[in-house]
């Protein structure tokens, strides 16, 4: 099972504001799991996948 994360401790992880992993989740390139209507946690291993597919997306596109 994995644990799952804060905003803040992703955050911590990508070396960004915890601002920046929220507006990502709004704007659907990161996954979020929503526990409660006010209470949203990150899966770190899919926020990663997300943000490296996105990252090849904008690679491949640009060519």
């Amino acid at each position: 099972m994995v644990d799952l994360e804060t905003a803040e401790e992703i955050a911590e992880r990508l070396r960004v504001k915890p601002q920046t992993v929220k507006g990502w989740a709004h704007e659907g390139h990161i996954p979020v799991v929503r526990l409660t209507p006010k209470v949203v946690r990150y899966n770190p291993e899919a926020v990663i996948k997300a943000l490296v597919e996105r990252q090849q997306n904008k690679r491949e596109g640009s060519s």
